[in-house]
């Protein structure tokens, strides 16, 4: 299909990037665009100016467009669609093009229109029969008689209607000549105020209102007669007219123009104008389930006690007292850590805890990428919870217990990428946000011991004294509103429709999927629980519960037997085993069964449950064992005792003789012997008593060229090299 080509006529303005230009054509494809402000000229291309024309942030006027006066000086004040008029003005509008229809009736009969033959009776009722059908939205009525002018529309006298039948004709009947510039009149600039009068009120604005604290209009007006008074005070001696302050009603003018975002950065701080002010986000940014997540930490507007189910039964009444003593130091504030998945608004994790933390992090990583089955069976939900899914994006802030290298690895492992959000920046995460303000007002609050959302705001209730639920049951209430409830309620946030967040869940999994979670592996190995073991031959015990692997067992005597262990804390059947130059993981299962499907925490506290025992019953335990042994001992005594059998222990006394003569006969004698030589002295060169010598004696060296005849050593007969006297000494 041939391109169109589109006639680009002379003088055309063109609006964009704060620019004004004028287009000149000079032929050859070529235009030549001035801007209006510093006269500068360009070259451009026909396609440059086309592809100007096509963008949207473009506005273009025609200054060849014949238009009267009269449409002009309506344009001029920037106005050029009804749209643009306030309702008054708009039904001011139809009223005039109703009169104008029926002068036209009047024209088109061949009555003279002129200002005094429109003030005629018959003209009069001639153009109302013909406006009444056109204007229906009030009466129309020739002159007042009483009673309120709103309630009617009154047709104007002959020289008015004249004037607005000339400014309709000659703009070629544009019904925008009819609408006045009523919006211009009056003083709309300074109200008569002096410049220096402004300055002063700037002034004032600045040091007694656009301040942290807070005040009000009448201490920047205070302020204000202070600084006139003050200026007053040079200017009368030197033949000035004094000053007047202002009214409250014109400071407050002054305090407006300044506009809203301004004077709130200044009295409430950018974190606040940041969060309340700033614009929203209205694109759809996931589409499948666990592309695209938000966390995010915040602490619960609740005050929670210590008193768990069955440890206050156990403490005794002193402490008791104690307890109930502090009890205002024990009952606290807790952070709640959630998770959301944007695509469908549903919940993937959230934890309680008591700081937030790199632990928390993982165990709300943890809680995403696994089965929720056994928080729906715990705390009595009906529907089924969100399952297990991979993690893609996760978005969050700069909490202490989200942005931090742990967590940033961890996030990595299981192929999850992070981004950063600016600290008090909402807009930045406003899915996760909007969550919080959602539970605080629909679920907290009715919670006993709420503290509101500021302080001072309940001023009838204390929430440390009906702060009477404990952790779990909190958790619990949270879990069913999170699983139950929510889900089933209409959204209507961004891309929601006011559709149930279960349904959309339903429908995206069905045309999109979700990210398929990490390994069984990868969990524990980047979310878990990290401890160094020893392999023996009945397995390897993580958290004093066995585990047995075949595959490690055949290789043992191989390898290292220190092992790393990696645990999932929320279920501990199985756990990964690394070994030191092997590649691969190995995985050892739970060989207790006892424990099977059980927490860390679930297994640990009912081992605790199961060793606990009476403080009072302990004493008597150990009492009973102690005497049935003493009795035991006693009896086998007594047979002995009469069998005469041999004692099959010794007694301290005779162990002690006996080591005396062992140790006696262990020392070493430090006398000298007869016939022997002293330790040290045996290669003397001079001759020593005992010594002798054995052998051919010295032989000359190789290259000597002397003789050297060899000593003779005469052998002696019947040596005596004598014997230690150690008669008596070996008893």
């Amino acid at each position: 299909m041939k391109v169109v080509r589109y006639q680009i006529p002379k003088r055309l303005e063109l609006s964009y990037m704060g620019r004004t230009q004028s287009v000149q054509p000079l032929g050859d494809d070529t235009y030549q665009l001035t801007d209006l402000e510093d006269d500068s000229q360009e070259i451009w291309s026909y396609s440059e100016v086309l592809s100007l024309l096509k963008m949207s942030e473009t506005r273009r006027k025609d200054p060849l467009k014949a238009v009267s006066r009269s449409a002009a000086r309506i344009r001029d004040g920037g106005l050029r669609c009804r749209s643009q008029l306030s309702s008054r003005q708009d039904d001011i509008l139809d009223f005039r093009l109703a009169l104008m229809y029926g002068i036209r009736d009047l024209d088109q009969n061949n009555v003279p229109i002129y200002a005094a033959g429109l003030d005629k009776p018959e003209n009069r009722n001639a153009i109302k029969e013909v406006a009444r059908q056109h204007y229906v939205r009030r009466p129309i009525s020739d002159s007042v008689r009483g009673g309120s002018v709103k309630r009617a529309a009154f047709m104007p006298d002959g020289r008015t209607l004249f004037l607005y039948w000339e400014r309709w004709i000659t703009s070629d009947f544009d019904e925008m000549a009819l609408a006045d510039q009523d919006w211009k009149k009056g003083n709309r600039s300074n109200h008569g105020v002096p410049t220096r009068m402004r300055e002063l009120m700037t002034q004032a604005v600045e040091e007694a209102y656009l301040t942290p604290t807070g005040p009000n209009v009448a201490s920047a007006l205070r302020r204000l007669t202070t600084l006139v008074n003050k200026e007053n005070i040079f200017r009368i001696p030197s033949g000035l007219d004094p000053l007047v302050a202002v009214s409250h009603k014109t400071l407050s003018r002054h305090i407006v123009a300044a506009g809203a975002t301004a004077t709130s950065i200044a009295r409430d701080g950018e974190r606040w104008v940041a969060n309340n002010l700033s614009r929203g986000q209205t694109d759809v940014r996931s589409l499948m389930i666990g592309e695209y997540v938000e966390i995010d930490e915040c602490k619960m507007s609740l005050i929670t006690v210590c008193k768990k189910k069955g440890w206050w039964q156990r403490l005794s009444e002193d402490e008791r007292t104690a307890l109930t003593e502090i009890e205002e130091i024990i009952r606290k504030r807790l952070w709640l850590l959630l998770m959301i998945d944007v695509a469908t608004r549903m919940p993937l994790a959230w934890v309680i805890t008591d700081a937030p933390s790199e632990d928390a992090t993982r165990e709300l990583f943890r809680m995403a990428t696994r089965d929720k089955t056994k928080e729906k069976i715990i705390y009595g939900c009906e529907t089924d919870p969100m399952p297990a899914v991979g993690l893609g994006s996760v978005k969050g802030d700069n909490g202490s217990g989200l942005r931090n290298s742990p967590v940033k690895t961890a996030a990595l492992g299981i192929f999850a990428q992070t981004i950063d959000a600016r600290t008090y920046h909402g807009i930045d995460k406003p899915y996760v946000e909007r969550m919080f303000g959602t539970m605080e007002s629909v679920l907290l609050n009715l919670i006993h011991g709420y503290t509101g959302r500021k302080a001072g705001q309940l001023k009838n209730y204390d929430p440390i004294k009906n702060g009477v639920i404990d952790v779990n049951e909190l958790y619990g209430i949270i879990t069913r509103y999170l699983v139950d409830e929510y889900p089933s309620e209409k959204h209507y946030g961004t891309n929601m429709w006011g559709a149930r967040p279960l349904k959309v869940y339903e429908r995206v999994n069905d045309q999109y999927g979700a990210i398929l979670p990490p390994s069984d592996h990868d969990r524990r190995i980047h979310l878990g629980w990290k401890d160094q073991c020893t392999l023996t031959n009945e397995g390897v015990k993580a958290l004093e519960l066995p585990y047995q692997c075949d595959e490690l067992q055949q290789i043992s005597e191989k390898i290292d037997r220190k092992v790393t262990v990696f645990s999932d804390p929320d279920c501990m059947n199985e756990i990964t085993i690394l070994v030191k130059g092997n590649p691969d993981p190995f995985l050892g299962r739970l060989t207790m069964t006892t424990m099977k499907d059980l927490s860390a925490t679930e297994a640990i506290n009912l081992v605790a449950e199961i060793r606990a025992e009476d403080p009072s019953e302990t004493f008597d335990f150990e009492a009973r064992v102690a005497r049935v042994r003493d009795e035991r001992a006693d009896h086998m005594a007594t047979i002995a005792l009469e069998n005469k059998l041999p004692v099959s222990y010794t007694t301290f006394a005779a162990a002690k003789a006996k080591a005396a003569i062992v140790m006696r006969g262990q020392q070493v004698q430090s006398a000298k012997i007869p016939g022997t030589a002293q330790p040290g002295q045996i290669a003397q060169p001079e001759e020593i008593e005992g010594s002798r010598k054995v052998g051919e004696g010295f032989q000359p060296p190789i290259e000597s060229t002397g003789s050297h005849e060899p000593d003779v050593v005469s052998k002696p007969e019947n040596i005596d090299l004598g014997r230690p006297d150690i008669r008596g000494k070996l008893k």
